[in-house]
Parts: C-alpha cells; structure tokens; sequence
C-alpha cells in the first residue's frame, strides 16, 4: 500500500536523527566516555566468541562441512547476535531489556549444545542424568521419543548424524503443541539440561551447575519483571527521575561482567561441540593457537584453559 509520501533527503535525515535519539546514542557516548576499557573488553568478546568457530571451517573446501553441526551453528549465530543486541541496550541506559537479552544469550547457547547432541547416537547413548530425572511416569522423555521416531524410520538417524539440523523437523510438534507435550513427553528442565551438558562435558568449567544456573535465575529476575529489575524501579530505587534513561554506571559495570561470564562460557561450550573438527582438518589448531594470546587479554579464563587443552600447549 502506497502512502503517497515523498521522502526526500531532508525527511530522511530528520528521520534518522530521531531513530538515533531514540536507539540512544547520546547514552552509549557517555556510556563509551566513563567505561571505556570494560565496554571494549566484554565488546571484543562477543566478537571473539564468533570468529572462533570460523576458524574451524571450510575445512578441505566442503560445501557441506557445517552439517553435521548445524543444530547448534544455528542457536550459535543467534546467541551472537542476542548477545550483540543486549551490550547496545545496556549502553544506551536499557538494562532491562539488556538483561533480558543476556538470558536468551544464555539459553540458546545451553539449548543449542543440548540439541545438538541429542541429534547424534553417542549422546543419546549416554544420558544417565535425563534418565535418572523424570517427572512423572506416564509421559516419554524426549530422549527415548527421538529415539522411538528413529526406530520407526531407521534412516532418520543417518539424516541426524549427517545434518544434524534436522532434530528440529522432529521435534517441531513440541513446542507447536503444548498440550501434545504437557500430555505425553517430558522435557527436561533448564537446571537438568546443564547437569546433562556436564555429563557430556561440554561445560566443563569449575562448579559449572552452580556458575550456569546462578546466572540463569539472576537474569531471570529482569525476564520475569520484578519491579525493581525494571528500568523505572532502578531509577526509583535511586531517586532518579523516573521516566528519564539515564546511564547508571554501576549497573552497566555489573551488566559487562556478566556478559563478559556468558561469553566465556560460550567460547567452552562452542570449543567442545566442534573439538573433534580439529583432527579432521590439520590447519585448524594453528589458527586456534594463534587466538591464545587474545583470549587471555580479553581474561577469558575458562576460555583460555579449555583452548590450551585442545591445542595441547
């Protein structure tokens, strides 16, 4: 539909001037003026937490190289992305909603190794937190209903294993039908997925439940709008004018260690989903070596041990 509106190059240029008082510009330059070093810190992070599993690939130039990882490649690229978009709101005064996008951050990182190791057959076979852990009874548990499709068609498993993406054709009736799945399958909580990604080791840090969870249940005060997790409640709190986005400097310093946490976290769980890529292609633990020296600048702790570990240094 046309709306007849001309936009010449005057309208546009007032259209963006307000788009960036409204994004919140002026508060990142003073967000950027005050806290500069811990902003390009948990900044670069995010960043290094995507260029490193590009450095796995293309390995002996194969179209289809990413396949077999392609479950969690596609939560990875929107962890980026939700990670990206939450350090923009909180330097612009949002902490709110920057939390909020923290703890998706978080989930579809969790979420997607979880996934993505369900799609292959060596860790369906090892599953003894799912299988000790059930609610109740009379449901299946997710995992021994994938397997139950795969028996029904065998060559599932193979479709799993090679493009492990696939799981989500499966398992889409799930999250379209709540009553199918509040009625017949048992899905695990966020607190039990972790102790799983423990058993499988791929969040292989120090009291890593405690660490993982901890920052689940923090974030999920901002998720679930307890009023003084909200913006106006911060400002309240502080006898700020409480209809005003203002920057709170020691809530964006407390916002960057957590993002800045969630990242290292990140980098350990991407490094052991895509580990065994590294004896397939002799190239990629130089590329790897060569980011040690980053990572510890950036005081990527967890991160630095786990790719010390792989590179065998």
């Amino acid at each position: 539909m046309e709306l007849g509106i001309d936009i010449t190059e005057d309208l546009l240029s007032k259209a963006l001037s307000h788009t960036f008082e409204e994004v919140g510009f002026p508060n990142m330059k003073i967000s950027l003026e005050n806290n500069f070093e811990e902003i390009q810190k948990a900044h670069d992070s995010i960043h290094e937490f995507m260029y490193m599993a590009s450095l796995y690939v293309p390995f002996r130039g194969e179209t289809g190289w990413y396949y077999s990882k392609s479950a969690f490649i596609t939560y990875h690229s929107e962890a980026f992305h939700s990670a990206h978009r939450s350090f923009l709101e909180a330097l612009a005064g949002f902490y709110n909603p920057a939390y909020t996008l923290l703890r998706n951050t978080l989930e579809l990182l969790v979420r997607g190794a979880f996934w993505e190791n369900l799609a292959h057959k060596k860790f369906r076979n090892n599953t003894k937190i799912l299988d000790e852990f059930r609610d109740n009874k009379k449901r299946m548990s997710v995992k021994y209903w994938i397997e139950d499709i795969i028996k029904q068609e065998p060559s599932i498993e193979k479709d799993f294993e090679e493009t492990s993406v696939a799981i989500f054709d499966k398992i889409a009736i799930l999250f379209e039908d709540r009553g199918f799945q509040n009625k017949f399958i048992w899905m695990p909580s966020f607190s039990l997925i972790v102790n799983q990604l423990l058993e499988w080791k791929i969040i292989d840090i120090p009291e890593a439940h405690s660490v993982v969870y901890g920052l689940y249940k923090e974030l999920s005060n901002d998720v679930h709008v307890i009023p003084d997790k909200t913006d106006v409640g911060r400002r309240i709190l502080q006898d700020k004018k409480i209809f005003e986005t203002t920057i709170d400097l020691n809530e964006l310093s407390k916002f960057l260690k957590i993002l800045h946490k969630i990242m290292d976290i990140g980098i350990v769980i991407e490094l052991n989903i895509l580990s065994d890529w590294i004896e397939q292609d002799e190239k990629v633990k130089p590329k790897l070596e060569e980011r040690i020296s980053v990572i510890n600048e950036l005081g990527l702790k967890h991160s630095s041990e786990k790719l010390k570990s792989l590179v065998k240094i």
